[in-house]
């Protein structure tokens, strides 16, 4: 029986964080299989040090920003590379192209961000968690991660304009 119950406390869990901490993640790698391992492994060491008792979104964001960590000391972190023959069905061929274009212009604008900045403003779009709870998983204050945010967005700006080397 207590199997049965942790596999559904598991999945449950996992139904509930997954969109925003693998948005954050992917984020942060670049590289959706990545993504999905490190929000595997985030969510067992969630449940393997606190159960589904504690269902805390910004423990959980802290779990899956150290495991980015880990994972980053191991591994060097690679710009994930769009499938070119993968044409979306319900836009033209053009569309796509720009589209995917665009989304390449911004994995590479977030990659060119210093790993604080990048960090931190992907965990703002994607973990709707708010500045308190994200100054709590950085360990800054809220006014250093309004800054930090703030700085980040323009030269990501600058960097999406060609204004930055």
């Amino acid at each position: 029986m207590r199997y049965s119950k942790t596999v559904h406390d598991i999945e449950s869990i996992f139904e509930a964080n997954k969109d925003r901490l693998f948005s954050y993640i992917v984020r942060m790698t670049g590289d959706a299989d990545e993504a999905h391992d490190i929000l595997q492994e985030s969510i067992m060491r969630y449940m393997e040090h606190y159960g589904a008792e504690n269902n805390s979104r910004a423990l959980l964001f802290t779990i899956a920003r150290n495991a980015l960590i880990d994972h980053t000391r191991r591994r060097r972190v690679h710009l994930v590379e769009l499938d070119d023959d993968h044409e979306d069905p319900c836009t033209g061929q053009e569309h796509a192209l720009l589209v995917k274009d665009s989304y390449r212009q911004v994995l590479s604008g977030l990659q060119a961000l210093a790993d604080d900045e990048r960090d931190i403003l992907a965990m703002v779009v994607s973990s709707d968690l708010s500045y308190q709870e994200i100054a709590g998983v950085t360990g800054m204050s809220v006014a250093n991660v309004k800054v930090k945010v703030h700085r980040a967005r323009l030269r990501l700006r600058n960097l999406l304009k060609g204004e930055e080397p």
